[in-house]
């Protein structure tokens, strides 16, 4: 039970990170738009891992690269139409990817497995 609280956690803490971003940027649209669709992004690992198709399901890793595909085809469209990577598409790509690669190695630290039982024990 504990090793969905990582994934869980990890996606959140993505999701709040970049909305707060974004909320800041509201004054500039194309940092807005990129970063509000970072964050969309970022949730989709939890629908995708749980695909009914044998790749990605209950696979979190083998869904973070499907989720990595949707950020490459932003900073695809990125060079496309600009010729060049927005900053805030970059450093959201990044964010993302750091977060994704951690959290397995936290996910195993006794300090991960002593908040999971407290938030296990303040949930009940």
């Amino acid at each position: 039970m504990k090793a969905c609280y990582i994934i869980t956690m990890s996606n959140m803490l993505v999701f709040a990170v970049l909305m707060f971003f974004a909320f800041r940027a509201r004054r500039d649209p194309s940092t807005h738009q990129r970063l509000m669709l970072a964050a969309s992004i970022s949730l989709l690992l939890a629908a995708i891992s749980r695909l009914p198709i044998a790749y990605t399901y209950r696979n979190p890793p083998h869904g973070a690269i499907i989720t990595y595909m949707f950020l490459s085809l932003l900073i695809a469209y990125d060079l496309w139409s600009t010729h060049k990577v927005h900053r805030a598409m970059l450093w959201a790509s990044a964010f993302v990817i750091f977060v994704y690669q951690i959290r397995v190695p936290i996910g195993k630290t006794g300090a991960w497995h002593a908040f999971a039982t407290w938030a296990q024990s303040v949930g009940r």
